[in-house]
């Protein structure tokens, strides 16, 4: 699937648990090391799913389940077909803040589509596209809730409450039970947290 070194590395958790500041800093790590590595997002990563990403995350929303979904679907397809895959062909190292495995959380636990349904869905539109290794940042929701308070900039799950962070947590307790995750305290300190994720990524490149 992929060429020698190319490797596709995913970074995953509730809100606030500090996932996207984690995958930054491996971003310029790696570019320090003079080794070809492009950071991007999800939902995201070109103009049409950023597009799709505020339609998706806008607090005031009448989307449905289904129809947000299959947006995100959307989003995925261009993102994998236009910045992963090229990128992965090139040899490089691609870094993504969240991919499917939030939409089989998000979307199919917490907001009742099934797990397997939208695992089914990634499968059959794309392919079963998956990383090579998801970072998994685990947190309480006690300490979800007291980060979340001093966020500026908020998404509508930002906004919800303790029963909504309960249940992501709950889903990727679920998904998580295979050799691609490798869980990270969210609660330890960022120097701890970059120390192991910097040592498993030099035990893969």
């Amino acid at each position: 699937m992929y060429k020698k070194r190319s490797l596709f590395i995913t970074f995953e958790g509730i809100e606030g648990s500090g996932k996207s500041y984690q995958s930054r800093k491996l971003f310029n790590k790696i570019k320090k090391m003079k080794l070809p590595v492009i950071h991007t997002r999800e939902p995201g990563g070109t103009k049409l799913a950023e597009f799709l990403r505020n339609l998706i995350l806008k607090i005031k929303s009448d989307i449905n389940i289904e129809e947000e979904i299959l947006m995100l679907m959307a989003a995925r397809s261009h993102h994998i077909n236009n910045i992963i895959k090229p990128a992965l062909d090139k040899g490089s190292l691609v870094i993504s803040d969240r991919f499917a495995d939030s939409t089989f959380v998000y979307q199919g636990h917490v907001n009742n589509f099934g797990i397997q349904k939208a695992k089914s869905l990634h499968k059959n539109i794309l392919n079963n596209f998956l990383p090579h290794k998801t970072f998994l940042f685990n947190l309480s929701t006690s300490k979800i809730i007291a980060r979340l308070k001093n966020r500026r900039s908020k998404n509508k799950y930002d906004k919800l409450e303790r029963n909504f962070h309960d249940q992501v947590n709950r889903g990727y307790e679920l998904i998580s039970k295979n050799k691609r995750f490798i869980k990270i305290d969210a609660s330890k300190s960022i120097s701890s947290i970059n120390k192991k994720i910097i040592n498993t990524i030099n035990l893969l490149i």
